[in-house]
């Protein structure tokens, strides 16, 4: 039998050992050209964290895919979609990100959302976008189609993921969602 205070000091053992525990992170995105799976890989890098691509063969690249595209997205046409068999309950935090089409999310990205595995309760959302789309439209999108809050966003150019520039915010988003986990995810 166990006393009260050896359950105390298993209990605050475990809890030492969460907080010490590295930030368990899995990144799923969808890129059609690209410029979001750059991104992808970068933050996947700095947090050392997982990656899961959706895929969907309707809109690889190519001048008549990115019409089928945008003319999709205009119908909100939700188009099937891959991703591959994982768990995403599994992590401390989930990143969803892909590029920015007609003002809101590409229409993978869309088709993940509206059926999501189960995710943790900690979200962050990451967005690609050109100098004609505005991401905020797609985040508050991105943001109603889940269940919970969303703990961080990040929105980049996708000029500045081609000019390499947008590393830095990459890098503060990182170390946002770092402080974020070692202060127990209290915001």
């Amino acid at each position: 039998m166990t006393s009260h205070l050896e359950q105390k000091n298993q209990h605050h053992s475990r809890t030492t050992m969460d907080a010490e525990r590295p930030l368990r992170v899995l990144i799923i995105y969808y890129s059609r050209t690209g410029t979001t799976k750059k991104l992808a890989k970068v933050l996947a890098e700095m947090l050392n964290a997982d990656l899961a691509e959706i895929r969907c063969d309707r809109y690889r690249p190519g001048i008549f895919r990115y019409l089928r595209a945008g003319y999709d997205s205009v119908r909100i046409k939700l188009p099937p979609i891959r991703f591959p068999p994982m768990a995403p309950h599994d992590y401390d935090l989930v990143l969803i990100g892909g590029p920015v089409w007609t003002s809101y999310p590409a229409l993978p990205l869309r088709s993940f959302l509206a059926h999501p595995p189960g995710l943790p309760p900690r979200i962050g959302l990451f967005l690609t976008y050109g100098g004609h789309s505005d991401p905020v439209v797609a985040f508050e999108a991105m943001a109603a189609s889940l269940s919970q809050p969303v703990a961080e966003r990040l929105a980049v150019k996708a000029q500045h993921v081609a000019d390499g520039s947008y590393v830095t915010a990459a890098r503060a988003f990182a170390e946002v969602l770092s402080k974020v986990y070692r202060d127990g995810f209290k915001v």
